[in-house]
C-alpha cells in the first residue's frame, strides 16, 4: 500500500476500457424526492461543502476527493461487481446520505437525504471520458452517492484496475483503505476473518457519530481539555496558526494549484530501528516521527518550540471499518529542547497526551468559544498547516492487488505533509502550491528530516 501522485494514475475511456457503476434512473428519482435527514451536517463536512461551492461559483472544477486504486487478477465481471458495489453502499448509511444547498450558495443553509438501503441501485456505465471529468462530477457531495467507483482494463489484457474515489464529504483516508478493500472482498468472496468483518450487512452509520459529535460539542467551557490545548498553542505561536517552517511562493494569501511531491525519509533497515528505539523508549513509533519533525523545524527556523495541527482519527473501535470523515484537527506542539531524536521523546510524549485528551473535543467547538469569548483572534479559522502519519502496514492487502492512494488536486496556500509507514520504509507526501519556491522547500524540509532520521 503506497501514496502516489494522482497524476500517475488516469486513464480515459476512449478505448472502451473504463467502466462506471452509476444510480439508475429509479435510484436517481427517489434520492431527488427523498425527505429531509434532520441530521445536520458535520463540522468539517459544513466547510467542505461550502469551500466546494465557494470554488463553483468562480468556476473552478471540483477535484475535493481522494481515491484508492488496486489491481485485480482476470477480466471484470460485472455482474459480480454491481452486487460487490450495491452491497457496499447500502451496508453505509453515510455513503447513502447526500448533501445539498438551495440555490448553490456557499452561505445557504445545507440539507441531508439519506436513500434507504433497498433503494441503492448502481449499475455498470461506460465512460468515454477521462477518470477526472468523471469524478468531478460524480466524487462530490450533491451527487447521489457521493462516490465513484470504476474499473479500468489493464494493457496485459489479463488483469483490471478498481477505483474507489470518495468526495471528501464522504470518507477520510482509513475509509479509502478499508472501503477499497471491502469492496475487494465483496466481490472476490472472500472469507477470512478480516473479510468478514469489512462485508458486514450493514456498519455502524456516521450519521450517529455526528449526531454525538453535535452533543459533545454542546459541553464545551473554558476549562474544556481542547480549549485548553488550542490556547497553549496559541501562546506558542502569538496568536498565529501554524505555517509550513520555509517559503511557499504564497504572495497575499492567495491559493495556487496543487502539486503532489514524494519524497523517501527512511529505508526499510532504518524504519526497524525507528520502531526498535520507540519499542525501548515505550512509545509510539508517531512520537519518533513527531520529534524528527520537530528537530527539522528548529534546524531550519533557529525557533525552539514546534507546533502544528495533526489530523487525527476518531473512530475507535466501533467505527473502525465505517465510511465517513471520522477525524478531528488537533493541537500539536513542544519544546524542543535537545539535538537528537532521543532528546526530544519526552517532550513529544507530553504534547500527544495533551493532544489525545483533546481527540473528542470538536475543533470547531474549541476554536469557537476561544474566539466568542475573546481569546483568539478570529483569523485563527484560517488554513494551518497541518500533519497527517499514516500507519499502511496495518492494513493487510491481498497478493498483487499493489493498493495506491492518491487526491484530486484543487488549490492551496500551505503544504501539508502526510508522512506514510509502509513494507518500503517511511516517507513522505505534500499537496504544496505548484511553484519552484515551495518545490525547493518541501525538497529542503523533506531532507533535513532523512539526515535527522539517519543519526539515529
Amino acid at each position: 500500500m503506497r501514496i502516489i501522485d494522482g497524476h500517475d494514475w488516469s486513464p480515459d475511456g476512449t478505448d472502451g476500457a473504463l467502466t462506471a457503476w452509476l444510480p439508475s434512473p429509479a435510484m436517481s428519482s427517489t434520492a431527488a424526492t427523498a425527505a429531509t435527514d434532520p441530521t445536520p451536517a458535520s463540522f468539517l463536512q459544513t466547510d467542505h461543502v461550502r469551500g466546494v461551492l465557494a470554488g463553483r461559483a468562480q468556476g473552478r472544477p471540483h477535484h475535493a476527493y481522494t481515491c484508492s486504486v488496486a489491481t485485480l487478477p482476470g477480466v471484470v465481471d460485472r455482474a459480480r461487481m454491481t452486487r460487490a458495489v450495491n452491497a457496499f453502499v447500502a451496508a453505509h448509511e453515510g455513503l447513502r446520505s447526500t448533501l445539498t444547498v438551495d440555490g448553490d450558495t456557499p452561505d445557504g443553509p445545507i440539507r441531508r437525504r439519506t436513500l434507504p438501503a433497498d433503494a441503492v441501485d448502481l449499475v455498470p456505465t461506460p465512460v468515454t471520458g477521462t477518470v477526472t471529468e468523471l469524478l468531478s462530477t460524480t466524487a462530490v457531495f450533491d451527487h447521489s452517492p457521493a462516490l465513484a467507483v470504476v474499473t479500468a482494463a489493464r494493457a496485459d489484457g489479463r488483469s483490471f484496475d478498481l477505483l474507489l474515489a470518495l468526495d471528501h464529504a464522504s470518507g477520510d483516508g482509513i475509509s479509502q483503505m478499508t472501503g477499497l478493500l471491502e469492496l475487494m472482498a465483496r466481490y472476490t468472496g472472500a472469507t477470512d476473518p478480516a473479510a468478514e468483518a469489512l462485508t458486514a450487512d450493514t456498519h455502524p452509520s456516521f450519521l450517529d457519530y455526528i449526531r454525538d459529535e453535535q452533543s459533545r460539542a454542546a459541553t464545551v467551557d473554558d476549562d474544556s481539555p481542547g480549549v485548553r490545548a488550542w490556547r497553549g498553542l496559541f501562546d506558542v505561536t502569538g496568536g498565529r496558526v501554524p505555517g509550513f517552517p520555509l517559503p511557499t511562493g504564497i504572495v497575499d494569501g492567495e491559493p495556487q494549484p496543487v502539486v503532489g511531491i514524494a519524497a523517501p525519509l527512511a529505508d526499510r533497515d532504518l524504519t526497524r530501528r525507528l520502531r526498535s528505539l520507540a519499542r525501548e523508549r515505550g512509545v509510539s513509533f508517531s512520537t519518533v516521527v513527531y520529534a524528527a519533525l520537530g528537530l527539522a523545524h528548529a534546524r531550519l527556523t533557529g525557533e525552539t518550540h514546534y507546533a502544528t495541527v495533526v489530523v487525527s482519527a476518531t473512530r475507535g473501535r466501533r467505527y473502525a471499518v465505517s465510511q465517513g470523515w471520522f477525524c478531528n484537527f488537533t493541537p500539536l506542539y513542544f519544546p524542543v529542547t535537545g539535538t537528537t531524536v532521543e532528546d526530544v521523546l519526552p517532550e513529544v510524549t507530553a504534547a500527544q497526551a495533551r493532544m489525545k485528551a483533546a481527540l473528542d473535543e470538536p475543533v470547531h467547538a474549541s476554536l469557537g468559544h476561544l474566539i466568542l469569548s475573546g481569546q483568539v483572534d478570529p483569523s485563527v479559522m484560517g488554513s494551518p498547516q497541518m500533519v497527517t502519519y499514516l500507519d499502511l502496514g496495518w492494513f493487510e492487502e491481498p497478493e498483487g492487488a499493489d493498493i495506491r492512494l492518491f487526491t484530486g488536486f484543487g488549490r492551496t496556500s500551505n503544504a501539508n505533509l502526510w508522512i506514510h509507514r509502509n513494507a518500503d520504509g517511511l516517507g513522505l507526501g505534500c499537496q504544496a502550491p505548484d511553484n519552484p519556491t515551495a518545490r525547493e522547500s518541501v525538497a529542503t524540509y523533506a531532507a533535513t528530516v532523512r539526515d535527522i532520521l539517519a543519526t539515529v
